[in-house]
């Protein structure tokens, strides 16, 4: 969770010297957070229990830790904290001298620090011990064991239990590399730099016995801040152990952005990632990794190489330790995760849950179709009100004492607006009222034990304790379970449909469960061209437009889903062809259920647009995809926009995808400079240098253009049987990263 406003972060510079070495190496950034603010289990920001404000008398003495992938350290601090002094022994053991001096204080809002609730035992039980805020990074793996020591506040040793820790996805810019070259390869197996991009099965081979090297030339400066190795598949004596990432914006001066000596990689396709230590927020153009030793072979390989912009945060879920203040006995000391407050939770009051229903009940009849909601009542339907008079105290009260519980604040809140409700998603038709909600169990014990199939115990043990809140649904029912209760009494909701494989997603609350529900209802009868507030899709279309023509692909996507769910035919055909350069494995499938199975939105983009882009990127995948006795979707409109692939039930699967395969789609214009480069591609693909059509088509990129708004991208590049070969998913993606139009 974000510092509050007293939590500082302590950032070191700090630098390593080998176990016989000399000479010292700088070292990436050392990031140890302090609470400044309320009383603190830990003065900087560690934990050592309440009772202790962290005036700057309380500095910590001494500090000890250990990463998931067996690295360690102890450091002992300078006066006030503005530098220290200790050892660093990497994963794989080779020990250095460690010193750092203290750069600055970051303030809120630039670091991210970790919340625990923690207890204290004494002897009689676990008491509450304040809060724990937690923040140490080294610009390796995430820490797993601390210990501390200060005057003032004692000493402890804690072990944290860590969730999976991943770069975000989304900060992945590996897409944005256009070219890369090595010192050396090994052409004859295929084991060439190429394959560092694009995550296949191959690797890197090259010379290992003098200075190795790999340049990575971006087809627009970009910055990195962290960046992943992946060990290859055989030989651990090949694997780097020294080396530097280096950026450039001219490809001929380079900064150093990290160092590291001494790495170790414990199994064959191991990820690691490193935090760089300088140079963080400068973008280049060039990277390059400088491999000054390897683990003994006289070759030196790699699987991958990945490139984000941001870091990974580790997820904490606790820890478990002792702590012990100065002159007392060593206590056990414990803490769970604090969670940070949901946004917008969704109403909470009575009178909240009655508006929001009113809203929403609202929205369910004006754009529901006749015969949609048989069951609702004339009179429910003058009113606008789906429900029915809600529960008072009483009733509310009869039935927790009946179910020997009391109820989670938003659903019991929900009851006292109405007692019962008769639409509250496409799929869910009418809730239990206080007079027949129940345990699962009770409610209905065959349902219990047909949800209970024995494969997943936890999910089995929700079942066993879960309430039944819903009454008639498409078979689906809503369920809370009150063991697992959030710090403000919510119980977790969820959904059991009989086409998951189990529970659904958790919500943290059944309030959180209705809001994702009404998303969910609004995001169909968007799609379907019924759009709650269809207003704010022109406004949604000209940004993702804009958003699209930058580059910024991942951000348009996602407005035109907005727009789509405003009801936008438009916004839906733009989020799926955009889709297709993101995502090509999956666009048959998205084009058969968006465009071909939509007449409207055929309509709203133009027959000859859907001929020319959306056919072909549907045909070509459907016959990459098919597999005999794989069954074969004919959509309907596809055969009246192609006559000739109607579906004719003489027609075999085999002789339809024979036709499908020599179909031949129309062109949509291209501005002639273009053109013109896109037939010098063509030709260079055709006399088999991909590489050289490549470079063209990327070099043309960003002068190509249309009048068309609503031609986002050149599909042509993915449709043109010529070029297909040359733009490979990975170059599909940084198509539509690479600004046009400008």
């Amino acid at each position: 969770m974000p510092p509050t406003d007293g939590e500082r972060v302590h950032v070191f510079r700090t630098e390593r010297r080998r176990d016989g070495a000399e000479t010292w190496e700088p070292g990436p950034r050392l990031r140890v957070a302090v609470d400044a603010g309320e009383p603190s289990p830990l003065a900087p920001g560690l934990g050592l229990g309440p009772g202790f404000d962290l005036e700057p008398a309380l500095e910590l003495e001494r500090l000890g830790w250990r990463t998931c992938d067996g690295a360690e350290a102890a450091i002992g601090f300078r006066a006030a904290m503005d530098g220290f002094h200790g050892y660093y022994r990497c994963a794989g053991g080779a020990s250095a001298e460690y010193r750092g001096t203290r750069e600055r204080c970051e303030t809120a809002g630039e670091s991210t620090a970790h919340r625990f609730r923690t207890e204290e035992s004494h002897g009689t039980g676990w008491h509450t011990a304040g809060d724990l805020s937690l923040l140490l990074e080294d610009g390796d793996a995430h820490v797993v064991h601390l210990d501390w020591h200060g005057e003032a506040i004692g000493s402890g040793a804690v072990a944290l239990r860590t969730a999976a820790t991943a770069p975000d996805p989304g900060s992945e810019v590996t897409g944005l590399v256009g070219a890369v070259r090595a010192h050396d390869e090994y052409e004859a197996a295929g084991e060439v730099a190429k394959n560092l991009m694009d995550g296949s099965a191959g690797k890197w081979l090259g010379d290992g016995t003098g200075s190795a090297w790999l340049e990575f030339d971006c087809v627009r400066p970009v910055v990195v801040r962290h960046y992943a190795l992946v060990s290859a598949n055989d030989c651990p004596d090949r694997d780097p152990v020294d080396w530097t990432l280096q950026g450039s914006s001219d490809g001929r001066h380079w900064a150093v952005l990290d160092s590291r000596s001494g790495q170790v990689f414990t199994r064959r396709h191991q990820s690691r990632g490193f935090t760089v230590s300088a140079g963080t927020g400068v973008a280049y153009r060039h990277y390059r990794l400088e491999i000054s030793a390897n683990a003994g072979s006289d070759s030196v390989q790699l699987r991958q190489v990945r490139f984000f912009e941001t870091a990974p945060v580790a997820a904490y879920e606790g820890f478990f330790g002792y702590r012990q203040q100065t002159g007392g006995e060593p206590t056990g000391f414990r803490g769970t995760v604090r969670t940070p407050a949901r946004e917008e939770p969704g109403p909470r009051t009575v009178e909240e849950w009655r508006a929001y229903l009113a809203d929403y009940g609202a929205d369910i009849l004006r754009l529901s179709e006749e015969g949609e909601l048989s069951e609702v009542s004339e009179a429910q339907r003058a009113a606008g009100w789906l429900g029915f008079d809600g529960a008072d105290e009483a009733r509310l009260t009869a039935l927790e004492e009946r179910l020997g519980a009391r109820l989670p604040p938003s659903y019991r809140s929900f009851l006292g607006a109405s007692d019962g409700w008769l639409y509250l998603s496409d799929f869910m038709w009418e809730m239990r009222t206080t007079g027949t909600v129940d345990w699962l169990t009770e409610a209905d014990l065959a349902l219990a034990d047909a949800f209970m199939l024995g494969d997943d115990p936890e999910q089995d043990a929700v079942f066993q304790r879960s309430l039944l809140i819903s009454q008639e649904g498409d078979a689906q029912y809503w369920l809370l379970d009150p063991g697992d209760v959030s710090e403000d009494g919510e119980w977790a909701a969820y959904i059991w449909a009989s086409w998951y494989p189990g529970l659904g997603e958790r919500h943290g609350s059944f309030a959180e469960l209705v809001r994702a529900e009404r998303a969910g209802f609004e995001q169909l009868r968007g799609h379907e061209g019924r759009g709650v507030d269809p207003r704010k899709a022109g406004e949604l279309l000209a940004r993702g437009r804009e958003q699209a023509l930058r580059g910024e692909a991942e951000q348009a996507l996602a407005t035109f889903e907005r727009a789509a769910d405003k009801g936008s035919s438009t916004g839906l055909y733009l989020m799926t062809i955009l889709g297709a350069f993101l995502d090509p494995r999956s666009v048959h499938h998205e084009i058969r259920a968006n465009v071909l199975g939509r007449d409207r939105v055929i309509a709203a983009v133009g027959e000859e647009r859907v001929r020319a882009e959306a056919v072909p990127l549907y045909l070509r995948r459907t016959v990459e995809d098919h597999r005999p006795d794989g069954g074969l979707p004919r959509p309907e409109a596809l055969g009246r926009l192609v006559p000739g692939l109607a579906f004719q039930a003489e027609l075999s699967d085999d002789a339809w995808i024979a036709r499908a395969a020599a179909h031949e789609p129309p062109r949509l214009p291209e501005a002639p400079a273009f053109e013109q480069a896109l037939d010098l591609a063509r030709t260079l693909a055709a006399q088999g240098d991909d590489e050289g059509a490549w470079t063209v088509v990327v070099a043309a990129l960003r002068h190509w253009h249309s009048d068309d708004p609503d031609r986002i991208a050149p599909v042509v590049l993915l449709t043109d049987p010529v070029l297909r070969d040359v733009i490979t998913p990975h170059r599909a993606r940084m198509v539509v990263t690479l600004p046009r139009g400008r």
